[in-house]
Order: structure tokens, then sequence, then C-alpha cells
């Protein structure tokens, strides 16, 4: 019997799911294949419960001990599915329940009425949102039972704490207005996101729910990974995915924003306004690591494979470099590492006696020189040097340039990424055919100036030819990126940004903010680039921070707690990572796990294994996410690492070094999507207390 309902899964169920044993997670998918056959078969139970407040609730069996909660429809053929837990925890988790339809906002709300009275501010105290009437409050889809809750908040804090009892979109909303966010753009979000013919299937309806249209589908959403963002595309999202641009558009976010999604979908909505494709689409990021697993999502979004082209940048630099097609060079070229670069330095500096080392005049070339496609004396004598903390005369550029000039003849046709990276883009700015159709770029912040001309120069400058997200907060590379010095124009209306963290809980991201607190970041226009309505909608527990006398003791305490996590069935093995900021922190991590034969992977490899925890260094942590996120070797005295240069820094060189650090740590601590346990030796650091 196949009733071929139409089943909503709210995003509350999938986080309880998530916490459920292995064992149960499998009986509750066999359950839900039986749910969608046939929601009311005395099998699974069906059962009113006259004690919810809301009676359109009822249980199903999952087993003898646990249930799901599910909200039946009066008429239709539309089942809610809301919650899975224990008997007496299920139970007692929807008693209050309030699910409904919102058709001011276009949404399904779920939420809890409080049941103590509401105490409204008193005249001499400000409410937080006392400049907003009732029909602005009802106008964002704040249910009428609440008005009076909302308009009793003080302070953020206590909007936080009642955040159960509020639907999560009017939460959310009422976040961004507590945090500065206009009320004018909030509802221009919420009305780009409603559908006219569809409005239980418009992008608001459909925020924090998913509809299940197959058994195969529904196999691949419930199979343990969690990643909730692939299913879910926020309207804000979809607003900037699914649209027309008149030109190159910048979407920024915090960690775990879902740029990346958004990105992804951004190739699917170009693909599919496209009938015929002349060039493909360029999909390019920074890491090898993150490229692969783009290559392997995208085919989940039916997008054909020759329709893009995935690659990193490195390797699209060198690709276009030894094309036959465009014939730049006589013969084959690669470019050199930053040691071999630093080796010829120091031979031209043999020839040429100078006052500043090879260290100098390998980062004067490739922060001045090279960004700014520097090619005489004259052009280097004019040139802007913001950042250099060096400061030098006409006679020092002039001695400078003779060294510049025998590093030249000394590497011949030897090239370093950023040379390359200069003749390519002067060479195909010329040419009106392109290589490519339109460009979607991803973690923009790792690039630099010179790749970005490259970029720009790869496609035609028309209608949708750039989409580029990125966090200038996870700019670990030093980059001094400014999109218009690269030719590329974003301001105003194409310059975009995404507030919601769907990858780690308010209490993970709220320390990983801390650590940043302090830092200014450009916004790559010249502008800061602020937090401000940063949200994360999952809760979950602090995270751990715990020191030790000894390094053994420390290694103690984490073997303790990753068998107790393994053991205790809370996760696989590969939804563990423990890394370190350098690889002798790695090594040790490695030593410690092969002394208590417990296997792992580096991240740094192409493998994978479920009964394998990773390990890595912090660089490589980048582009990934796991459930539970073990960071070694953080105290008052490794943090910030110290390279061998550190003390020679100026004030204003450490600042920067020292800003650079923080980034880090904060990609670090946003790959936790669950829990975050730190641990060092010695005394903590500063940065996190």
């Amino acid at each position: 019997m196949n009733h071929d309902i139409q089943l909503f899964i709210h995003d509350s169920f999938f986080d309880a799911f998530s916490v459920l044993p292995r064992q149960i997670q499998k009986k509750t998918r066999e359950f839900l294949k039986k749910f969608k056959e046939n929601p009311t078969s005395s099998a699974i139970n069906y059962e009113k419960i006259n004690t919810f407040k809301d009676q359109s609730l009822r249980t199903v069996r999952i087993d003898s001990k646990y249930r799901a909660i599910v909200q039946a429809p009066e008429k239709g053929d539309g089942y809610h599915l809301l919650w899975v837990d224990n008997h007496d925890e299920a139970m007692d988790w929807a008693r209050n329940k309030v699910f409904s339809w919102n058709q001011a906002t276009q949404a399904f709300q779920l939420f809890e009425k409080p049941e103590e009275q509401i105490q409204l501010p008193k005249a001499t105290e400000a409410a937080l949102f006392s400049q907003l009437s009732e029909k602005d409050l009802l106008s964002i889809g704040t249910p009428n039972e609440l008005l009076e809750l909302v308009r009793s908040f003080k302070t953020k804090e206590e909007l936080d704490t009642y955040k159960p009892n509020l639907p999560t979109d009017v939460y959310e909303y009422l976040y961004y207005l507590a945090d500065g966010i206009p009320l004018s753009e909030i509802l221009e979000d919420i009305e780009s996101g409603k559908e006219e013919k569809n409005p239980m299937q418009s992008s608001n309806a459909l925020k924090h729910t998913y509809i299940v249209t197959n058994d195969a589908q529904l196999e691949d959403i419930l199979n343990g990974s969690f990643e909730k963002w692939k299913l879910f595309l926020h309207p804000s999202q979809r607003n900037l995915a699914y649209r027309d641009y008149n030109g190159p558009v910048k979407v920024t976010g915090g960690a775990g924003t879902g740029k990346t999604v958004c990105a992804l979908h951004r190739i699917k909505y170009l693909v599919d306004k496209l009938d015929v494709f002349d060039k493909p689409i360029l999909f390019t990021t920074y890491t090898k690591s993150l490229t692969q697993y783009l290559q392997e999502t995208i085919k989940g979004l039916g997008i054909p494979e020759d329709r893009v082209e995935i690659i990193n940048i490195d390797k699209l630099i060198y690709d276009l470099a030894n094309n036959s097609e465009y014939k730049i060079f006589k013969s084959k070229v690669g470019f050199f590492s930053p040691e071999q670069e630093k080796n010829i330095w120091r031979q031209a500096l043999e020839k040429h006696a100078s006052q500043y080392d090879s260290e100098f005049y390998y980062t004067e070339y490739n922060e001045v020189i090279l960004p700014q496609n520097i090619t005489t004396e004259t052009q280097y004598q004019t040139a802007s040097r913001i950042g250099r903390n060096t400061r030098i005369g006409k006679k020092d550029k002039e001695e400078i340039w003779k060294v510049v000039e025998e590093f030249q003849a000394l590497k011949s046709d030897n090239y370093s990424k950023i040379e390359l990276c200069n003749l390519l883009a002067t060479y195909f700015a010329k040419q009106k055919a392109k290589p490519y159709s339109y460009l979607v770029c991803d973690e923009i912040q790792d690039f630099s100036n010179p790749e970005l001309s490259l970029l720009r120069s790869l496609v035609l400058e028309r209608e949708n030819d750039m989409f580029m997200v990125g966090d200038p907060y996870q700019n670990i590379y030093r980059k001094n990126l400014n999109f218009a010095k690269s030719g590329i124009v974003v301001k105003g209306r194409r310059s975009k940004k995404l507030k919601i963290n769907y990858r780690t809980t308010e209490e993970i991201k709220t320390l990983s903010m801390r650590v940043v607190s302090n830092v200014s970041v450009d916004d790559f226009d010249g502008n800061k680039e602020t937090l401000q309505g940063y949200l994360s909608l999952m809760h979950g527990t602090n995270p751990e921070y715990n020191t030790f006398n000894t390094p053994e003791q420390e290694d103690q305490f984490v073997l303790e707690r990753v068998n107790d996590l393994i053991s205790g069935g809370k996760v696989f093995p590969n939804e563990i990572c423990i890394c370190s900021r350098t690889n002798n922190g790695l090594d040790d991590i490695k030593k410690m796990l092969n002394n208590a034969n417990l296997k792992y992977l580096d991240l740094s490899s192409s493998k994978t294994s479920s009964s394998a925890i990773n390990v890595s260094t912090f660089h490589n942590l980048k582009g990934h996410e796991f459930k539970v996120v073990i960071v070694k070797g953080m105290s008052s005295t490794t943090v910030p690492f110290k390279n061998p240069n550190y003390n020679n820094y100026t004030e204003k060189e450490r600042e920067q070094y020292d800003q650079q650090e923080r980034s880090l740590y904060y990609v670090v601590f946003t790959r936790a999507i669950q829990s975050l346990l730190i641990t060092g030796v010695g005394d903590k650091s500063g940065w996190v207390k």
C-alpha cells in the first residue's frame, strides 16, 4: 500500500537523529520507509496524545523504547517529522510544542509557549525591541501568542534564553535586529523568499525543512554525514545563487555560513540557465583537497561534468601556461618553490653587495614588485609599499633594482607562481576569445591580487561573469587582497554577505569569534569587514580547555576522551580529528596514537577510512569539518607559534603575524560541528581564556 505522502523532515529532527545510538539510527531509517508507505499503519502505533498542547502532534513507534514526533495534517497528505528520542524524553519534548503555518512569512513554525507569566519591562527599563510596533513584529513572523514575550526582552542574553520558545526563523530575525541589522533589510529577505503559486514549497517554507520525494533520497540524507548545509538552502543563500548580476559579485560570511554550497548552487543556476555552452564554467579554489571534495559533491546536484571544470589555482596556472593551444611559452614551464627562489636571491647578492638580505628581497619582490607587475626601475621608484615596514629612499631603490635585474637574469626562464600569473593575465587580457564562459571562485581570501587579475582575464566582462565567495577572517596567508586593483568591481549591490552558521554550535562559534575579536580585517575592497549578525542556530556543550603539567598527562587525557567517544558509540573514528599547529606536534600525535594501537590517517593523504581517526596540522584542516575536533598543544608558551624570525619583527610586523595566527585558530576551531576540545601543557593561552 503506497499512500504517496509528502514527508517534510524538519531540522529539529536531524538534530535529534544525529545524536541517537547507531543501532537506533538504523531502526529509524527502516521506520521512515514504512511510514512513507503507510503513515497510519497499526504496526507503527500512530497515537494521539491528549496531554499535548498541540493536538495535531502524534507519536509513532520506532521500537519498544524510542518514539518519533509527527505533525499530522487535518487534510491533505503532508506529514511533518519533528523529533525522535527515548519514549519519555520524546513525550516531554512534544508536550508544550506548537506547530503552525505562518502565512505572513510563508514559514513552518515550531515553538514552545512559556508556561510562566511574562513580566513586561517597567517604564524605566528599555525593552530590546521597543522601537518595533506590533505590526513590525508580526511582519517578521512573530506568532500572536508570543508578542508579549518578545516585547519583554531587555537584552540579547534574554533573547537567547528564550530561544526554545521562539520559531527558529523568528529568533534569527530578532537576533539580526538586536545586532543592528535594519528591519527593512530583513523584510526584503523575507519577501524575496516567498512563492506565490506553491507557498509551502517556497524558500522560506523550506528554510529549515526538507521534502522527501523517494526512498533513495531518504537514505542519502540519513546516511550519517548530517551535512545539513548540503540539503538546506537558506533563502538568503538562494537569493544570492539563483539570480542575475550585472557583473562580478562578491559574497562574504563567517565560517560555516554555507559559502561553498552557495557557490555550488551558483554553478547549477548557470548550467540550468544557459542552453548553449561554447566554453566550460571554471570553478576554482585555493587548495587541492577542497577541489577533490567539490568534484564529488557537484555530481549530486545533477551538473554534467563537461559543463564545469573544477581545478585549484596552482594547477590552473600550470595548465594554462603549458596549454599547446595558446603557445605562450616556447617550452614546458613550472614554478619554483619559495626556497628555490630564495636561493637565487642569495646568488644575486653574491654578485651585488647590498645592505638588505635575501629574505627582504624575496618579500619585496613578491609583495611589492610582482603584485603591481613592475617591470622597470622607473615604475619601482613610484610604486606603493603600503604594508612594508622597511623605509627606503631613491638611492636604496636604485641599489635594489640592480639586484632585481641580476636575480631575473639568473633565474632565466624559470618563474615563480606570481610571475606566471602576471604573464598569463597579460596574455589573456588581450584575447577576445576566453578559455571559460563564467567563473565561480571559492575561498577567495586565500588568493593574491595577481591571481585575481588572472581570473579576471579568463572570462569576458559581462552579466554573471564572476561569482566569488570567501571569509576575510580566514585570511591565513597574509594576502593583501584588493578587488579594485585586480580590475574587479563589486561595490554596492554586488557585494553580499551570509550570516547564518550551519556548521558549528553557538558555543563553538562564540569561542572562535573571541580569538579574532580584536582583529581588524579588510573586506577585499578597502572597507572594514564585520561579523555583525553572525549567528549559529544550533546549541550544544561548551568547548573544553584543559592544561596539564606534563605532555604525558595531556596525552593520557586525550586518549581517554577519544576511547570514550568511540567505545560509547557517540561518533565514528573518522568523525574525530586531532590536530596540531606544527609538523613536530603532528608527529607527536601520531606517536601517541601508535602507542595506543589506534588507527589514524593524515589529512594530507587522499585516503579515507571510517575506522581511522583523522590527524592534521592546522593548515591542512582548511575546507574540512568533523563532529569532534581536538586541538593539542595550546598554551601561553606555544601561542602564538613563533617562527625563527619572530623576535626580529618590528612591532607592526608582529601585529600582522599575530593577526594571521589568530585567523588560523579561528579556522581550526570552526571545523568542529558538535564538540571542541583544547589541551596544552602549562598555563592556558590568553587567546581563549
